[in-house]
């Protein structure tokens, strides 16, 4: 090819970039003229580049789907690859943005060779750095297991994340955070951006403090207001997780709602003390809990906490029983610092069991045991599980009332920040799944 043609041959590829959906997004994931994109001239069903989200750096790549349906080959996963090679290499996070028709069939088990490839790179990168997966479009077959393996996923409504065609769930146990549109999906990541550090040595981002929004739960009144990102929020209805900052700094909030967790909200509450572990979170938990659904459940939750050597803050807002208070609660089970409103009720067995069991002999001297039971747990949970006991054996820092929480949990962390933890030598723990 001579240089003009060359030249011409440029000219109007770069061009044809400016034609594009996909080409807009990526314009408007990161900061205005950073954005230096790999191999502009090969494999145009995939935008593969780095540059800055809010003056951090951050590679990517982004599916086209107008350029041959976004169809993911050798030549694209080579390209992707390249992504996460110079991540790894830079210690930079990853963001993924998925609008496809699938896989080059015309390739065959190559294509899904090189999609393989591709997903033992993301997992090598896991807990490395940062990865986000963005549903802008069509995500599905093989290449829906590589946006699922980010640590944060983000769907917009017009994007679709499934392994078969008409997947009931929609895998909606995977997306983490779902938005309408596309713009409010990239909002969002650029949300999420800014609370999480570039990788799994660096720290997290400072920001200016903000008083709390409201005192309507325990995380409103304790973090920053405006800045708390829920994720999962149409699945596990017995717990709430998600990031926020408080005093400025990134932490990790799980709080859970009362009863038993049930295995979607203890699957959602051990995914996050995880995630935040791997990047050197603090993580924040509010306990009301009377235990879980099955032992299943408690050992995910319980192997989560007890491996994680993040700074852990627990503060029991309700009740902490058996199971509950031993996984998310106890210092025993590795928690840094444990706090109890004045009503916790801090217990081996639920009240009402306890009574059954150890005060027997006063139901039956009962005359109308139907009516006078209720009052009988109530007095069990205030004489014989009120926090005030814990406190006097040193299980619990301080009881304190709700208005305190906040100012308590920022010095504890203050406390933590230089946590250091060396574990024994292994590959990995064994986590019940």
């Amino acid at each position: 090819m001579s240089l003009e043609s060359g030249l011409k041959t440029l000219s109007q590829a770069r061009a044809s970039q400016k034609q594009t959906p996909a080409r807009e997004l990526t314009a408007k994931l990161f900061d205005a003229g950073s954005f230096t994109e790999f191999g502009c001239l090969a494999a145009p069903e995939v935008i593969t580049g780095c540059g800055a989200v809010d003056g951090a750096p951050v590679y990517a790549f982004v599916q086209d789907r107008d350029v041959n349906g976004g169809a993911v080959g050798k030549a694209q996963a080579a390209k992707i690859r390249k992504v996460y090679d110079l991540a790894a290499k830079t210690g930079s996070p990853v963001i993924g943005v998925y609008s496809s028709n699938g896989a080059y069939l015309k390739e065959g088990v190559e294509a899904l060779a090189a999609i393989g490839e591709l997903l033992m790179w993301s997992n090598n990168l896991s807990g490395v750095v940062p990865q986000i997966s963005l549903i802008a479009g069509p995500c599905g077959g093989a290449f829906s297991l590589i946006a699922a393996d980010a640590d944060i996923v983000v769907k917009a409504g017009e994007g679709d994340l499934f392994l078969v065609a008409n997947e009931e769930d929609k895998a909606q146990g995977v997306v983490t955070v779902e938005t309408e549109t596309v713009d409010e999906a990239i909002a969002k990541v650029k949300e999420i951006m800014s609370l999480l550090p570039l990788n799994n040595i660096s720290t997290t981002p400072v920001a200016d403090s903000a008083e709390p929004d409201s005192d309507a739960c325990p995380i409103c009144q304790t973090v920053d207001g405006g800045s708390f990102v829920e994720f999962q929020a149409k699945v596990g209805e017995k717990a709430v997780t998600g990031l926020a900052r408080m005093a400025g700094q990134t932490v990790a909030v799980a709080m859970t709602k009362g009863g038993s967790l049930d295995a979607a909200s203890s699957a959602k509450v051990a995914r996050l003390v995880r995630f935040a572990d791997a990047f050197a979170i603090p993580v924040v938990s509010f306990v009301d809990c009377e235990g879980f659904s099955s032992i299943k459940e408690a050992s995910m939750v319980a192997h989560a906490y007890a491996e994680a050597t993040t700074a852990k803050v627990s503060v029991i807002t309700g009740s902490a029983v058996g199971s509950a208070y031993i996984a998310m609660a106890g210092t025993g089970a590795n928690a840094d610092a444990v706090y109890a409103w004045p009503q916790a009720v801090l217990s081996g067995l639920a009240p009402e069991t306890a009574v059954a069991i150890l005060w027997n002999d006063k139901l039956a001297a009962m005359k109308n045991p139907l009516t006078e039971r209720a009052a009988l747990v109530q007095e069990y949970a205030e004489t014989e599980a009120a926090p005030f006991d814990a406190a006097k054996a040193g299980l619990v820092e301080e009881v304190i009332e709700p208005g305190e929480t906040r100012a308590r949990v920022i010095a504890a962390l203050d406390l933590l920040a230089g946590k250091r933890v060396s574990r024994l030598p292994k590959k990995h723990s064994n986590i019940q799944l």
